[in-house]
């Protein structure tokens, strides 16, 4: 049995870039009580109100996208603008990566995957920047 991945023919794609990171939710919490502004920097309005409907605990939510963004930066090498990577999950609850503006710009075609998770103490993303060859 042939267990391998393949790309659809017509459009063979290839991983450009990975990244991951992982933060203390308890840290990204302490920020947020120090600099209310935090949220509002790193955060659009969309993914600001997502985090504060998840009323059982807004802060691992937070620490989450946080975890994607700079992933997704560490994917693509390059820092991109908090306000221009936007993570909002679909209607099954997958995390889509949205981009706007330069930061659309800088990373062209291709498609950000992006995966988080967290548990009591800490979250972690993992992103990939796939490009068609």
């Amino acid at each position: 049995m042939d267990c391998a991945v393949r790309a659809h023919p017509a459009a063979p794609a290839m991983i450009r870039g990975v990244g991951t990171d992982m933060v203390e939710i308890a840290r990204i919490a302490g920020v947020c009580a120090r600099q209310p502004r935090f949220v509002e920097r790193i955060l659009t309005p969309a993914e600001r109100a997502y985090c504060q409907s998840c009323r059982a605990n807004p802060a691992q939510h937070i620490a989450g996208r946080w975890c994607a963004k700079e992933a997704i930066a560490k994917a693509v090498g390059r820092p991109l603008r908090w306000q221009e990577v936007e993570i909002l999950p679909d209607a099954n609850g997958k995390p889509v990566v949205h981009l706007h503006g330069a930061s659309a710009q800088a990373v062209g075609e291709g498609q950000l995957l992006v995966s988080i998770t967290h548990t009591r103490t800490l979250a972690h993303a993992v992103a990939l920047w796939v490009v068609n060859r």
